[in-house]
Order: structure tokens, then C-alpha cells, then sequence
């Protein structure tokens, strides 16, 4: 194996960890079947800290994706 490929291996794991974390650390959303047709949301607004951990959370998706798609199509492995 490359270097190159164990550097993009280990971005790979930090992107995944990095979402999974992210998600993991933000509060609960939903208040039951209240949650389905929206109405849970419409009184409370977002915190400083969701709304960071919501971006986190999606940077690191889109960027664990795109890394994934790499190594799959490279065939790093």
C-alpha cells in the first residue's frame, strides 16, 4: 500500500468517527408521533451548539462519502 492510500484510509476513518460523533452528541429532535407532521419544530428554534453540530455533521458525511467513493473506485485495497 501507498502512502497516499493510507493517508486517504485514515482521512476515511476520521471523516466516519467525526460524523458518527457529531450525531451522537446532538440533542433529541423528535417529541413522538408529534414529530411527523412537523409540529415539534415549529416552537423551538435551533441552539448555537445544534446548529453547529448539524454542519459538522454533514461535512463530515459528504466528506466521508466522497473519500469512501475513492477508495471504492481506485480499488485502494
Amino acid at each position: 500500500m501507498t502512502t497516499g492510500a493510507i493517508i486517504v484510509i485514515t482521512l476515511d476513518l476520521i471523516f466516519a468517527l467525526g460524523a458518527t460523533l457529531a450525531i451522537l452528541f446532538m440533542s433529541p429532535k423528535g417529541a413522538g408521533l408529534g414529530a411527523i407532521s412537523g409540529g415539534a419544530t415549529v416552537f423551538h428554534s435551533k441552539s448555537p451548539k445544534d446548529k453547529l453540530l448539524d454542519r459538522l455533521a454533514t461535512i463530515f458525511s459528504i466528506a466521508f462519502v466522497l473519500t469512501s467513493i475513492y477508495l471504492a473506485v481506485f480499488k485502494v485495497f
